[in-house]
């Protein structure tokens, strides 16, 4: 990625303010000045005035801090405590940082007490809007519980202040001390992947004891290299909750690198036998051209498509196959949205993870006997004209067009192509039960048009698997099944599957509050004095219910004279595409949102997946946009 110049905050806030105004306009979050001189938990005054941690940092306790962190933090707030756990970027305000010099959480217990027990909906109401996602865990840990958790975030934090050092030279015994420490939280105290983080990430922590390594420079089920383990170390694997440990001293990733071979015994062996490494090389790439993409388009089609579909989204015909949630087996990569390409997205970058395949997975390497380096080159040109390079920028506010003429249902409608497209990332809804910790929907986009008597959505969003009940409608065009390839020609194709039926539908739904209210509703499907509107549109058949809901379980469903809103969604090639219109006025003002040119309105978004098993709380969600309906 191009480095970009440095904008002075200052410059860049007062930039903020003036683009978006209304949404940053009072954005304040408590400091330890305005921290409150008592709490009630559980019915009881606790004062917070002098509060101090009432446990000692030995390591027995900071170590049952570590897992209370693991258990309950780090999805959002990550391994590192820097606020870039996998859910990082779906909410904002973002996670904190707590690795930030000052860090309020780790500096002044009695701040840290009372976020952690309270959480962003329990900020009294002068720092709006900065309720966030953070949950309160007043009465789902105890008050040791919290004491614990901020005793490793604190000792985690002071130790990652102190300057590195590169004096002491790479060890077992350093590794074996950093791993315990830093590592068997997910990877567990034998390296087997079977850490307490283990039932809260997917793909699951790398059982170490088999020697495998998904992103190597050698070929596929062959041990890596201690520079492949290094650079594992260093980088991370992007998408999982498997951070980058660049901050470490190279002498300590070394050490680390010993301590995880000795964890399998292929390490042993390979070096007993005196084998050495055969490493994949990567020749200079070709000129790109037109031809060489339209080859490997033809070529992808053949020996890509049954997993990752035919525009890249992990929903061809094999998938169903091969991926089983229950044998942590997991979905082909979304090809559409190469930022999350593990090992990165240069030609260079794609070539190797075709040469070498992902050890562990359903992944194969495409081998030098069968595919020559042109036609790998042509495929990876065709991969990268299946999505943008970049990730789309999140912006807070969503500028609905105004149109003239009739507003329908059509996918493919003129208007369309005037209305501008927004991404708005997804996370997990893991702050009441029951949970979401693996969605499969991280992200929408949306578009918005109205004219002077209707408005009209339409939303899009990635998802592998579809509700047949869909193509009982006509409305499903999946990948089909893939030519033989010719060095498999002769061989007997498998028969198709069967389309597996969930057990709860595909749905989606917008989130609006109310016009009549003076303050934003809680993102999470409002509270008994702040309800919202929602209108759900859902795959069982096909079409949208308008809601009412005053908090995460707390939904009514609108009597059949309430409902005014039209939908119908399709999908195509692993991706759904709903329409939704309505009158920008009805009748209903107290449980209807109404729109008028001009105005703003909070926005949010819910997502079902129903292969996942998302119903009810289950879901992705995201926090509050702002709808502009621009004059």
């Amino acid at each position: 990625m191009t480095a970009q110049p440095k904008i002075p905050s200052v410059f860049f806030v007062a930039l903020l303010l003036l683009v978006f105004p209304s949404v940053l306009w009072g954005f304040h979050a408590p400091t330890s000045k305005e921290i409150p001189e008592s709490i009630t938990l559980d019915g009881k005054k606790v004062s917070l005035k002098g509060i101090k941690n009432p446990f000692s940092a030995d390591p027995d306790t900071v170590k049952e801090g570590g897992e209370l962190y693991i258990k309950n933090c780090f999805l959002c707030h990550g391994d590192l405590l820097d606020g870039k756990g996998i859910f990082g970027e779906s909410f904002f305000p973002n996670p904190a940082n707590f690795t930030k010099k000052g860090s309020l959480a780790v500096t002044t217990p009695a701040y840290a007490f009372w976020r952690i027990m309270k959480g962003g909906k329990g900020v009294p109401k002068e720092f709006e809007p900065w309720n966030s996602a953070m949950p309160a865990w007043e009465g789902v840990l105890t008050q040791e519980e919290v004491w614990k958790t901020i005793l490793y975030i604190q000792q985690t934090v002071k130790e990652r202040w102190q300057p590195i050092s590169e004096k002491e030279k790479p060890s077992l015994k350093r590794g074996k001390e950093i791993y315990f420490k830093k590592c068997a939280f997910c990877h567990g105290k034998k390296g087997k992947g079977d850490g307490p983080a283990a039932e809260y990430t997917l793909p699951q922590p790398r059982n170490l004891t088999k020697g495998h390594l998904k992103i190597r420079s050698t070929s596929f089920g062959k041990i890596p290299t201690d520079k492949d383990l290094f650079n594992a170390l260093s980088r991370g694997m992007k998408g999982t909750t498997m951070p980058g440990w660049s901050h470490l001293s190279k002498s300590d990733r070394k050490s680390l690198v010993l301590y995880i071979k000795s964890l399998s015994k292929k390490f042993a062996k390979f070096e007993k036998r005196g084998k050495k490494h055969k490493v994949v090389k990567v020749p200079k790439p070709p000129e790109l051209t037109p031809e060489g993409v339209e080859r490997g388009k033809k070529s992808f089609m053949v020996n890509c498509s049954g997993c990752h579909g035919v525009e890249g989204r992990g929903d061809g015909v094999t998938t169903a196959r091969i991926v089983d949630y229950s044998s942590n087996a997991i979905w082909p990569r979304n090809l559409s949205e190469p930022w999350n390409f593990r090992r990165g997205t240069s030609r260079k970058d794609i070539f190797m993870t075709l040469r070498t395949g992902l050890s562990t997975t359903a992944m194969p390497k495409f081998s030098p006997r069968i595919f020559k380096d042109q036609e790998i080159w042509d495929i990876v040109d065709f991969v990268k004209t299946l999505g943008s390079q970049e990730q789309p920028l999140v912006r807070p506010v969503i500028k609905a067009a105004k149109v003239e003429g009739e507003l329908s249902l059509d996918q493919n409608a003129d208007v369309w192509k005037k209305a501008e497209s927004f991404y708005v990332p997804l996370g997990g809804q893991i702050i009441e039960k029951p949970k979401s910790y693996f969605p499969t929907t991280r992200n929408l986009t949306v578009r918005a048009a109205y004219n002077e008597k209707e408005i009209v959505f339409k939303i899009q969003w990635d998802d592998p698997s579809y509700d047949p009940k869909l193509k009982e409608q006509n409305k499903v065009k999946e990948s089909p099944q893939p030519p033989l390839p010719e060095h498999l020609k002769g061989m007997k194709e498998e028969e198709p599957i069967e389309p597996v039926v969930p057990d709860f539908p595909d749905a989606l739904a917008l989130q609006f509050a109310l016009n009549n209210q003076a303050e934003k509703p809680y993102f999470l499907n409002g509270d008994v004095e702040h309800p919202v509107n929602l209108w759900k549109w859902s795959s069982s058949d096909n079409k949208v219910d308008e809601w009412n809901a005053k908090g995460l379980k707390k939904w009514t469903l609108q009597d059949d004279l309430s409902q005014a809103v039209m939908g119908e969604a399709n999908y195509k090639y692993g991706r759904y595409s709903l329409i939704l219109k309505r009158k920008l006025k009805v009748i209903h003002e107290k449980i209807d949102v109404q729109f008028e040119a001009g105005s703003s309105i909070p926005i949010a978004f819910n997502a079902w997946d129903g292969y996942q098993g998302e119903t009810g709380a289950k879901k992705s969600i995201s926090s509050w946009f702002e709808l502009q309906l621009a004059k």
